[in-house]
């Protein structure tokens, strides 16, 4: 068992505990002090937030919760993706949106991180309803978010003097100052539809108070709720954030025994029972101990969890086609097949000795071979802040279609190996189907998981021999024969597999039509755009 005590645990509690777990409990790890911890939650996917208390599922379709059973406007049920793509708002981003100088640089279009941008991320972190533009404000989660967004924008307007100074973007068409706003109703107060200036200014700013976010420090750690828990972010600086479900499950009761009496704290030293050779039954007879501290002094307790690897979570997509309501079988699904080069900056603690010496580079990197770093030399573009990378080598890629000439959208993932030099896999992605009198068109993509978007290639016949060459990846889809596509999931999967009674299936690679080459070029995928 290891504890981590924020530094604001009294040190009375912590030699308490040192003396209990050194006279019951030999041989496991002894608590020790924690000021460096991450701002962020372990797993913000374990947030009360996303709980029937709150906001409801994070994952798949949301039926509890203050949005529960909620239907958009064509009748279809609310959905979420939480956690497989794009990120959430963290102590860094807060910073340095307030500390940006002026709303030239706070808005887009910009070659850094805006309010916008940062504000798009957490849509796609939510993923589901909220990834359209259309049908997000029927998650109710929209309506909490933008509150927060606008919160946000009035902390840069109160710290930069209230600047209502409305920004000079050249070209920008429909946000010009003086264009009325979008589907906006006329204002009582204002007498008219407002204008995107009329954003800018105080009348409209002013219907609107904000209570400031509660704040806590090494002194006191109390945020006001119960459902809150103070964090550090490191060089003293503290903050409250939402508490763990997790969490709050295992320190609830000394927090709600505050007010007096003890405190039982359970600790199992992890020492499993002994198991005979062959034995492959599971043995869980480790030791617990109980020991009492008085509720007095406990302030708080942070309990870190293991990092979820980056594999994630099956993918829920709405099936939405045009204005139908959710149908499945309005879809036709296309194998694709991602071909991945490692980046350059991952490192597996895997390495090797060459006559005594360990060898800087570890097992799996190119470098160490003369003849395979000929042929696999990836770039190393920039990556998001959060990107992370997991020690078994998953790595995930999306792969997402974009309707053209219909309305939907479909995302899946695939999962490469990013120890080996290359690696691929087979995803399948879904379309609208074609019918005879209307071709499906649709722009298919892919990036990983750091956010680096990967090359589209097109499948062409090259002197008798099948090649992938660069394709835009926009695609025009018929119901003509031979068919390019499957007409549900499980004829896609045939059409790549060929099952011969007992021996294993074979691959033919001469279904797949499109494949995508992650090779981490420091060029646009988009050939073109590299002349601009």
């Amino acid at each position: 068992m290891t504890l981590f005590i924020t530094s604001s645990f009294s040190l009375k509690l912590l030699s308490r505990l040192e003396r209990a777990l050194q006279k019951h409990e030999p041989g496991i790890t002894l608590p020790y002090w924690d000021t460096t911890f991450e701002a962020n939650m372990d797993r913000p996917e374990n947030s009360i937030l996303w709980t029937d208390e709150y906001l409801g599922e994070l994952n798949g379709f949301v039926d509890s919760g203050i949005c529960g059973g909620v239907r958009d406007l064509r009748g279809n049920r609310i959905i979420r993706n939480g956690g497989n793509d794009g990120s959430l708002f963290t102590w860094t981003n807060l910073t340095y949106i307030i500390n940006v100088a002026t709303i030239e640089e706070l808005v887009e279009n910009s070659n850094f991180d805006t309010l916008e941008s940062l504000h798009d991320s957490v849509h796609a972190y939510i993923g589901g309803t909220m990834l359209g533009l259309e049908l997000a404000p029927w998650d109710c989660v929209f309506w909490f978010y933008h509150a927060y967004i606008d919160y946000v924008w009035e902390l840069w307007r109160y710290s930069h003097g209230y600047n209502i100074a409305y920004p000079n973007k050249p070209n920008h068409g429909g946000q010009q100052a003086n264009v009325q706003m979008t589907n906006m109703p006329a204002i009582n107060f204002l007498g008219r539809i407002p204008t995107n200036q009329d954003g800018y200014g105080r009348e409209l700013a002013s219907q609107c108070h904000y209570q400031v976010s509660p704040t806590c420090s090494q002194q006191n750690v109390n945020c006001g709720s119960p459902d809150l828990q103070c964090r550090s972010f490191g060089r003293q600086v503290f903050g409250c954030t939402a508490v763990d479900r997790i969490f709050r499950n295992r320190v609830q009761p000394y927090i709600q025994a505050a007010n007096g009496g003890n405190v039982q704290i359970t600790s199992n030293n992890g020492i499993r029972g002994n198991r005979g050779r062959r034995d492959t039954r599971a043995h869980h007879n480790s030791n617990t101990y109980t020991f009492t501290v008085k509720a007095t002094d406990v302030a708080n307790i942070y309990i870190p969890q293991e990092r979820e690897p980056c594999m994630g979570k099956p993918v829920q997509n709405s099936f939405i086609a045009g204005c139908s309501s959710a149908n499945v079988k309005r879809w036709a699904f296309i194998p694709i097949k991602v071909v991945h080069l490692r980046p350059k900056e991952v490192h597996f603690n895997s390495q090797t000795e060459v006559n005594g010496y360990r060898n800087r580079y570890d097992i799996y990197d190119e470098h160490k071979y003369k003849n395979l770093k000929n042929f696999v030399h990836p770039g190393n573009p920039a990556t998001y802040y959060d990107c992370q990378e997991d020690e078994s080598g998953a790595f995930k890629v999306r792969v997402k279609a974009s309707g053209l000439n219909y309305y939907g959208a479909y995302t899946d993932y695939v999962f490469v190996d990013n120890r080996l030099p290359v690696s691929s896999h087979i995803g399948y992605i879904a379309v609208e189907k074609p019918t005879g009198y209307k071709p499906t068109e649709a722009l298919i993509t892919a990036s990983d998981a750091c956010g680096r978007l990967c090359k589209p290639t097109c499948r062409k016949w090259i002197d008798n021999d099948i090649y992938y060459v660069p394709c835009s990846g926009a695609i025009k889809v018929t119901d003509d024969y031979p068919l390019m596509y499957g007409n549900d999931f499980g004829d896609a999967v045939l059409s790549v597999w060929q099952f011969k009674g007992k021996f294993t299936p074979i691959e033919r690679e001469s279904n797949i039509f499109m494949e995508f080459y992650c090779d981490y070029s420091d060029e646009w995928i988009w050939k073109e755009c590299n002349s601009h």
